[in-house]
């Protein structure tokens, strides 16, 4: 099998010599060297200004001047910065997928993109930083420790009875490698993280007002995005995918449509069924591909040596796209628009550490060292919305569904594809976070209804999510209870029997 799959699309910071990834681009930066893998960019640009020097790994879109490069971008911002707060002012209108390095004479910094996309952790070792896109690859260069954290998480009834396991940005399981939280940067020298969003008040938006900004703001990132890549857009019966679509309608000839066959689904499902139907009707190609066949072992080596958290679930879709999805293309993900609703948190609000464990997430309650990383994330949490108005529930999607759950699927996925989340941009998510909440959540979600129709109202004429069948429910709530694999286990013919009636 192909040697690029090996650690495909990451990154290592490193302040020796890696031999193990000497057939990758590498470079200095700083007292560093940058080890980067073929399918991904590195670019690197010095500025006269406090002599700054820049590192950009991974690619930055500028919706509001769509033809820009990276390399154009990096030495637009070399020009107009002078300080840390002025970078973070400058990523405010940036998107894209990215780790950005920030040296000086005296420290080295690294952002990442909002949501943390482009995951980012970090060790010290022998006094010194060590950065990577993930714990395996710093292994590497230095020695990881499995003590407690491990141990306890790998044995708990959370992660048997989950399939999409997760935990919460900050840490790794490891007991000396940490994950920078979106919304912070890193400090070499101190080895902090620090907070520099959100940094006002939200502004307080009508909702047509909003409905304008967020459908021109989706065209242009769109456009963006279709300027510098070749694009494909998976569609399922959701929300998200629906708005991204109707965001296409003056670059659609140029998308490939396509919809992952996983797990239960049948061409009967809605996530299925509903793709094809809207896209027939709008004189547009559908693209099942399958993702139910079984795993390669081959593959499955590979997969399980580039991620320390794998999940063998994800990786049996990645299999499946694997020869049918077209590489040449950059996968545009509808994830992040759930920051604004709170559809992702099952209609719940925030009101304290035992709210996420037991109910938000159920099952992390019984896993110690969890709770004690939200403990600290919340305190800090807490005063920042309340100091800034913004719902707690959306930072905690933004920071850690999205920071770590959604970071690890992308990183994951690399294996096949580099992706695009057009709602990881930070003004369009203060925009939708400006609106009224009766505006943005359930049942009806006024706001992102009338984006869509906004952008292309014939796209709204399929239903979104309709109902489903008795069984389809069932399996549904099986699933959020964690139950669905231990029935699937115990009582695998009668499962099988079920699921084919």
């Amino acid at each position: 099998m192909d040697i690029n799959l090996k650690f495909r699309r990451q990154y290592l910071l490193t302040h020796v010599i890696c031999k193990s990834l000497q057939h990758w681009e590498y470079k200095p930066f700083g007292s560093f060297i940058i080890y980067t893998h073929p399918d991904i960019d590195l670019n690197i640009v010095e500025t006269n200004k406090n002599d700054l020097k820049l590192a950009l790994i991974g690619y930055m879109l500028d919706p509001n001047h769509p033809d820009k490069s990276n390399i154009e971008i990096l030495n637009d911002m070399s020009s107009s910065v002078n300080s840390l707060d002025d970078i973070s002012e400058y990523l405010y209108n940036i998107t894209g997928r990215f780790g950005l390095l920030v040296n000086s004479p005296t420290d080295t910094f690294i952002f990442h993109d909002p949501c943390g996309l482009r995951a980012v952790f970090y060790a010290k070792h022998e006094g010194k930083v060590y950065i990577g896109s993930q714990p395996l690859i710093l292994e590497s260069v230095i020695p990881l420790k499995k003590g407690e954290i491990f141990y306890s998480y790998q044995k708990s009834t959370y992660k048997k009875n989950n399939i999409e396991h997760w935990i919460p940005s900050g840490h790794s399981l490891y007991d000396n490698i940490y994950h920078l939280v979106p919304n912070h940067y890193l400090q070499c020298s101190t080895f902090e993280q620090k907070r520099y969003w959100p940094k006002k008040r939200l502004q307080n938006l009508e909702l047509d007002d909003a409905v304008h900004e967020v459908a021109e703001l989706l065209t242009k990132l769109m456009h963006a995005a279709n300027n510098r890549f070749k694009l494909s857009l998976p569609l399922t019966a959701g929300w998200d995918s629906r708005i991204l679509l109707a965001a296409s309608h003056n670059i659609v000839p140029d998308i490939f449509f396509y919809t992952l066959q996983y797990r239960d689904l049948n061409l009967k499902s809605n996530d299925i069924k509903i793709p094809m139907k809207l896209l027939h009707s709008i004189g547009h190609k559908h693209h099942i591909i399958n993702c139910q066949t079984a795993l390669n072992l081959e593959f499955n080596s590979i997969y399980e040596k580039n991620i320390s958290m794998g999940h063998k679930d994800w990786g049996n879709i990645a299999y499946g796209m694997l020869g049918s999805y077209p590489e040449d293309r950059i996968c545009i993900k509808g994830n992040a628009a759930e920051i604004g609703r709170l559809s992702g948190l099952s209609g719940r609000t925030i009101k304290s550490v035992d709210e996420i464990t037991n109910y938000i997430v159920p099952g992390w309650d019984t896993v110690p060292f969890i709770k004690k990383q939200l403990s600290l994330w919340y305190r800090e949490a807490h005063a920042i919305t309340n100091e800034y108005e913004i719902g707690l529930h959306n930072l905690f999607y933004w920071e850690h569904r999205m920071g770590s759950w959604q970071a690890q699927s992308q990183l994951e996925w690399d294996i096949i594809q580099e992706t695009f989340t057009p709602f990881n941009h930070r003004g369009l998510q203060e925009i939708t976070l400006g609106v009224s909440l009766k505006f943005r959540s359930t049942p009806n979600y006024i706001l992102y209804q009338k984006i869509a129709k906004t952008l292309w109202p014939e796209v709204m004429e399929y239903p979104i999510n309709p109902p489903e069948n008795i069984k389809d429910r069932i399996m549904r709530v099986l699933s959020y209870f964690g139950l669905k694999e231990v029935i699937r286990k115990r009582y695998k013919k009668v499962f099988i029997l079920f699921i084919n009636a």
